[in-house]
């Protein structure tokens, strides 16, 4: 008896036909579930909640045939929501790498606007209708790849086929795709040759506007930087001591020793080198590139680096910062033709303020600490520094000294 046969009697109450679909079925459903979560009893417990949504939605199933894939449908949704967990935003390794776009990290309250909405809305509307006009093999392997988000593997599982039959389906899908949709969406259009492209000015001067803290208990920063014609931004995801070096050069604010950039700064000058400008040069897979240019005597060379390591440098040997052309047309921030750039680094005493309570209380555990004798400082910072070693493992007790304590 065939899948269609079996639904359409367990929809008029027949409870033995139900009986007999799960009996087929589960078994997939259930290996579809270990592959996502990785832990069979979780699994096993998923599947037996999706074997009870299909039951009690088994009336709205409109076509009977297709119930192995509604099942298993169902237990990747449910997966999905068994794996879903708020995220901790903590300083990841992409930020060390380099300088962020702006759109590789969230920024707080952002909500789309209307117009925003209706774009997505239209999108989805145009990818659906495109889908739609698969045929219905590589319409199942798309919506299962991009939709479900599930591996080829476990496709090829599900629809009971090889890998590289699925992989066959999904490239045939992709090109018919683009052909389809290239009308609509302007980045797929063919890009013009280097002979057909207009020629341009390939470094922008900029300048830095400001440094925005989304929110401060958070270590992420947004460097923003102002082309020549301040119509346009660039706005950089930095760490919190680039940025704290920035808004330090820029506020002119003398330190008694040296950080880190302007001791670099120093012995660049003692090395007879001299910065003569930085380029934030690329953006490959959301992180921004920078490039240094130096000279020492007659020689010129190139050096490497993150954008927010250049540009702290640059301000501290007065050199001049520039944006690829590229990097500005492809992530560029325009301001509105209503708005304009009313002042320069309002947000710098984000970055440089101390909380008042933080401040507070760091003020009067200095007072306690200076009406120590110095004889009770060295103590208790040594006992302090002592005990946090032991708790971390550093340190611990000798077997020497363990035997004696036994032996009393």
């Amino acid at each position: 008896m065939t899948d269609g046969e079996l639904v359409r009697r367990a929809q008029q109450g027949e409870r033995r036909a139900f009986d007999q679909l799960i009996q087929q079925h589960q078994p997939i459903a259930l290996s579809l579930a270990i592959r996502i979560v990785g832990d069979r009893e979780r699994a096993l417990e998923l599947t037996q909640e999706a074997v009870l949504h299909a039951y009690l939605s088994l009336d709205g199933l409109r076509k009977p045939d297709s119930f192995r894939a509604w099942l298993c449908g169902i237990v990747v949704n449910l997966c999905k929501n068994y794996l879903r967990r708020p995220r901790v935003e903590t300083l990841s390794l992409d930020l060390l790498s380099g300088g962020r776009s702006l759109d590789s990290l969230p920024f707080p309250d952002s909500a789309p606007q209307p117009h925003e909405a209706v774009e997505a809305r239209e999108t989805h509307r145009l990818i659906l209708a495109a889908i739609a006009q698969l045929s219905p093999p590589n319409r199942d392997a798309v919506l299962l790849y991009y939709f479900e988000q599930l591996r080829v593997r476990e496709i090829a599982a599900l629809l009971q086929i090889s890998v590289p039959a699925v992989k066959g389906r999904l490239h045939k899908s992709r090109r018919k795709l683009r052909a389809h949709l290239q009308s609509a969406f302007v980045e797929l259009q063919p890009t013009p040759t280097a002979a057909k492209r207009p020629r341009r000015k390939q470094m922008i001067p900029v300048t830095i506007l400001d440094i925005v803290v989304p929110e401060p208990e958070k270590d992420h920063r947004i460097l923003v930087l102002a082309d020549e014609s301040r119509r346009r931004l660039l706005a950089i995801w930095i760490g919190p001591y680039e940025a704290d070096d920035i808004a330090l050069s820029l506020r002119g604010t003398k330190l008694h020793r040296p950080m880190t950039f302007s001791f670099m700064a120093s012995l660049l000058d003692k090395a007879g080198v001299r910065i003569e400008s930085v380029l934030v040069s690329a953006l490959e897979k959301e992180t921004f590139y920078a490039t240094v240019y130096a000279q020492r005597g007659d020689d010129s060379f190139t050096i490497d680096a993150r954008p927010s390591d250049a540009i702290a440098l640059a301000l501290r040997t007065q050199s001049t910062i520039f944006a690829a052309a590229e990097v500005m047309d492809a992530v560029g921030v325009d301001i509105p033709a209503d708005m304009e750039i009313a002042a320069q680094a309002m947000g710098l005493d984000d970055v440089l303020r101390i909380d008042p309570e933080e401040q507070e209380r760091r003020l009067k555990k200095r007072e306690e600490w200076k009406s120590k004798s110095p004889q009770k400082r060295r103590e208790e910072n040594r006992s302090k520094l002592l005990a946090y070693l032991t708790e971390a493992g550093s340190l611990s007790q000798s077997a020497a000294q363990g035997d004696a304590q036994g032996d009393e």
